[in-house]
């Protein structure tokens, strides 16, 4: 298992003509930028992992660092 850290970044980098985002920011697993991750105003949260195509998308935030520190 890999460590997963979702971190936060500033809310003001969101373009507010996006509706669909609620929150975004870098993703770290073992220490190291491996892409971002947003939660979408449906609820769901998602990742995109810089070696990997298109997006890992999971219904609660701990649901994708639970997929990401599997797959990772």
């Amino acid at each position: 298992m890999h460590t997963v850290k979702l971190e936060h970044n500033d809310d003001e980098v969101l373009d507010p003509a996006d509706p669909q985002l609620v929150v975004r920011g870098s993703l770290f697993i073992d220490g190291r930028e491996a892409g971002c991750w947003e939660q979408r105003r449906d609820g769901t949260w998602a990742a995109h992992l810089r070696h990997k195509g298109g997006w890992i998308v999971e219904t609660s935030r701990g649901a994708l660092i639970d997929r990401l520190a599997g797959e990772a």
